[in-house]
């Protein structure tokens, strides 16, 4: 059976390849540490799954409004106006998509077609540019500078906008480099945008994760006419350690949601309807957890961070926000190791993978093949052990 041309279009995810090549040495009993995983080591909070489990017993099951019920809306509207302080209209401005990707699925769907170019940074996480690849839209990737922390700046944007481009999309903080847009790095961007025919889609699923008094600001409440030309991606993933719950909300103009509404009706529809209630509490909830988690995260950034720089051919900025850090592995490329000379990300992803029994992303799939991404959610204990590791099989290599 021949499949569609469109698949061509679209690579298999590769933070799951590697997590999975990691899950299948681990079942033959080999001793993997994975740093590949995009998700917390924590556990969903207790007073969540408790209300999720609630809600199951008292027969919670059926079909909910696609959108997600009205309960869940309102307290998402009602979050974000104290998190971000951008005021949404719960009927018509926001929609509970299957996880993030789903948001970034419909919303790319909705606004794209064959003709438009949408501009993305490069590195960014990587389902943006075959979503987008997949509507027939033409991907404009802008650089977003190592020496500049991985952020683009507004004059890089201005660049890469033309008559044509439909989307601008962001992700603050950001997957995978840490890295942070402050305030006035936004409201330059947002001049930008606003002088041109383009919405802006803003990926905030890590605003809470945020290091040495960074500040999250959602390029929504920068100014009215902003909010309008606004897309807001976010969810509970990150926050909550709810990553295999799949649920996340986008907000923005009535027009594109109902088109989000419409498109979601027509494939998965609603959100698993007991699970909304967990969200609910987890928005209404005590957040004390976090503190405890990213005081934890903290350390282990910073143990990570110090780990690869002791480590020759390896450099890496340090991360203001999310929990990955992305170093630069280009200084072991024409290295020969025992499977023969390294000369690209996933060359090293593999050599790690193999010789220092350590899982990492390859950079490629972010859109830059220099680097490698470490997700440092993990124990300090696994961090430590495997910058041993990868450090004694750098030392092979000649």
């Amino acid at each position: 059976m021949k499949l569609s041309s469109r698949m061509e279009k679209l690579p298999p995810i590769p933070t799951l390849a590697m997590n999975t090549k990691a899950g299948e040495l681990r079942a033959k009993g080999v001793d993997v540490i994975s740093f590949a995983a995009g998700e917390p080591d924590f556990d969903t909070p207790d007073h969540i799954k408790e209300a999720a489990s609630k809600a199951l017993f008292e027969g919670e099951t059926k079909y909910t409004a696609v959108k997600g019920i009205p309960s869940l809306r309102e307290e998402i509207c009602n979050w974000v106006l104290d998190n971000k302080g951008v005021s949404y209209d719960p009927e018509k401005e926001v929609v509970v998509t299957v996880g993030g990707k789903q948001s970034v699925f419909n919303s790319l769907h909705c606004l794209l077609e064959e003709g438009d170019e949408v501009v993305i940074p490069s590195p960014i996480w990587v389902a943006y540019e075959p979503v987008a690849n997949l509507t027939g839209a033409k991907v404009v990737l802008v650089e977003a500078k190592e020496e500049n922390a991985f952020k683009a700046t507004a004059d890089d944007f201005k660049k890469a906008i033309t008559s044509k481009t439909k989307l601008v999309v962001i992700n603050s903080p950001c997957n995978p480099t840490g890295c942070v847009y402050t305030r006035a790095e936004l409201e330059k961007l947002s001049e930008v945008i606003l002088d041109s025919n383009a919405m802006i889609l803003s990926d905030e699923i890590y605003g809470k994760i945020l290091y040495d008094g960074e500040e999250h600001v959602s390029i929504a409440s920068i100014s009215e006419e902003m909010k309008h030309k606004t897309l807001i991606l976010d969810g509970f993933s990150k926050t909550y350690a709810m990553t295999g719950w799949r649920m996340g909300y986008t907000l923005g103009p009535p027009e594109i949601i109902k088109a989000m509404d419409t498109l979601q009706g027509q494939s998965t529809s609603n959100v698993t309807t007991f699970a909304q209630y967990g969200g609910i509490a987890a928005l209404k909830g005590s957040h004390d957890f976090l503190n405890d988690w990213i005081e934890k995260y903290d350390e282990r950034r910073k143990k990570i961070v110090e780990g690869l720089r002791s480590i020759d051919g390896i450099d890496v900025v340090m991360p203001k926000g999310a929990f990955y850090v992305f170093p630069r592995i280009n200084g072991l490329f024409g290295l020969e190791g025992p499977d023969g000379v390294l000369q690209n990300s996933v060359d090293v992803g593999l050599f790690f993978l193999e010789h220092a029994r350590c899982a990492a992303v390859p950079g490629a799939g972010f859109g830059d093949d220099n680097f490698i991404r470490f997700s440092y959610a993990t124990s300090t204990e696994n961090i430590l052990e495997g910058i041993d590791r990868i450090g004694s099989a750098v030392s092979m290599l000649k």
